[in-house]
């Protein structure tokens, strides 16, 4: 009898355990019915939003192409009314009786062109292209100058290729350098090939095709100076650059083009400031460090 009224109190208690705990499920249910509108009712907020972001960024994209079309438009309508009115001063204003001839009322100055061949400016840019000023003065219009400077990089790329199969790393020092204290890296060009110079010659044709003779002969010191600088002077001896990293971290180097006197350079603080960029990858890693900072005593 004992054992069967144990038992029967087991049984409530149980009984009352899960009544209670049915009863919290519920509570907790009913609880979390709340939340879960809430978060429903965020995430539909959020895709909303997000719908209107994207709708904004397709608007601001469309709205970003027609005032970039609009902004060609003016340019262009810029440029007829600049020319037009160009026109109209050059027609309305009276031939000098002598040149070179100075009119403080005139946006354009007389010049006989023979005067052109001492104009020194950039013709090219680092990749070969035709630089602004050399489209001002040389009087191309987009349409002629795109081909050409089309070529022109063409030749500069197979050119710096021809010149990158040709450089190496060498462990004999210039002299200037030599004795230096601090690490050192000296890289050798070796002289051009018939290929290499083969390529200055077809630029120069290229040039004379497009500008024709008289303009080659008129900007010939500008146009000579900037290809020497795309394709080096030729015929070309090897050239040497030897750099040291001096003890406050900095670079100094040495350059000796064929039997030419040695230049010196100091101080900057990357090497590749000196070295042109189809060679950078020839630099060893520790030269591209930043040095560690100096300790204090």
């Amino acid at each position: 009898m004992k054992r069967i009224l144990l038992i029967t109190a087991a049984l409530l208690m149980g009984c009352l355990v899960l009544r209670r705990t049915g009863i919290e499920s519920s509570r907790l249910r009913e609880n979390s019915l709340p939340l879960e509108g809430q978060v429903l009712a965020a995430s539909n907020q959020l895709a909303a939003v997000l719908s209107s972001v994207d709708s904004r960024r397709q608007d601001l994209a469309r709205e970003t192409a027609e005032s970039e079309s609009m902004v060609a438009e003016l340019a262009q309508v810029a440029r007829r009314r600049s020319q037009a009115s160009a026109e109209a001063v050059v027609t309305s204003t009276p031939l000098p009786n002598k040149l070179p001839t100075w009119n403080p009322e005139s946006p354009y100055i007389w010049l006989e062109k023979p005067l052109l061949k001492g104009l020194s400016f950039v013709v090219f840019g680092l990749d070969g292209s035709l630089s602004p000023p050399g489209l001002e003065f040389l009087a191309l219009q987009p349409g002629e100058a795109n081909p050409l400077s089309e070529s022109l990089k063409r030749l500069v790329i197979e050119h710096k290729r021809l010149e990158a199969s040709r450089s190496r790393v060498v462990q004999e020092h210039l002299p200037e350098i030599a004795n230096d204290p601090g690490p050192k890296f000296t890289l050798r060009i070796d002289p051009v090939t018939e290929v290499s110079m083969g390529l200055r010659t077809e630029a120069e044709a290229v040039l004379t095709e497009h500008l024709g003779v008289q303009r080659m002969e008129l900007f010939n010191g500008a146009i000579t100076d900037g290809l020497s600088k795309l394709f080096g002077k030729q015929p070309l001896g090897a050239r040497t650059l030897s750099f040291v990293r001096i003890p406050n971290g900095l670079f100094m180097v040495a350059d000796q083009q064929g039997d030419s006197e040695t230049s010196r350079d100091c101080c900057f603080p990357d090497i590749r400031q000196k070295l042109p960029e189809h060679l950078h990858h020839l630099t060893p890693p520790e030269f591209l460090e930043k040095p560690p900072e100096p300790t204090e005593p």
